[in-house]
């Protein structure tokens, strides 16, 4: 997410890249860590590991399935690259993974934000492509600026230079809960 904006005040809906394994697993397994060592709830148990794309209020039920189908279909199973962490700060300090820019990733993103940004109630600018900063997010919410450094010295002891498959787009239907809801369409095998 970005740095101020995860936590908002109603529900919202996101469109997002859940990662598949190994790598799904690899990053439960760091929030795990920060929470097994410093007690961080930050993530684990609201959501599941993901790239977002595109938030919003709300989109149009009658619409949104058809929409991701249509960008399913158009679009091929690529990689993305990471390489480190990063931090935001804002309203909520955000500890995450970072995300290489691609053409692959940039058309992707282009592909979800003209499908969806005309059936989207709201949709928050900061995923627009002149602020959208692609990253996997590790802590949230609970990270303080006295456990940061030591969050990060303790995920500085390996290397994030992970090459990852994206194979779906998926709509989640309610950030805020836990339960909610993830509609997966799987990319074309490329």
């Amino acid at each position: 997410m970005f740095p101020g904006k995860r936590h908002y005040t109603t529900a919202m809906q996101a469109i997002v890249s859940a990662l598949d394994d190994p790598h799904r697993e690899m990053v439960d397994n760091i929030w795990g860590e920060l929470k097994a060592v410093f007690g961080l709830q930050g993530v684990i148990g609201s959501t599941r590991p993901h790239l977002t794309y595109h938030v919003a209020d709300a989109y149009d039920a009658s619409a949104i399935v058809d929409a991701l189908g249509a960008v399913a279909r158009a679009s091929q199973r690529f990689t993305l690259e990471t390489h480190g962490l990063g931090v935001f700060r804002g309203d909520e300090t955000v500890l995450y993974l970072h995300v290489s820019p691609s053409a692959a990733l940039a058309a992707m993103h282009d592909r979800v934000w003209d499908a969806v940004t005309p059936i989207a109630t709201a949709p928050k600018p900061v995923y627009a492509a002149a602020t959208w900063v692609p990253h996997i997010t590790l802590a949230i919410g609970d990270l303080t600026e006295e456990v940061l450094p030591l969050a990060l010295q303790l995920l500085n002891r390996r290397t994030y230079e992970w090459t990852i498959p994206i194979t779906n787009v998926c709509l989640i239907e309610n950030t805020e809960s836990a339960s909610a809801e993830w509609r997966r369409f799987d990319l074309l095998l490329g």
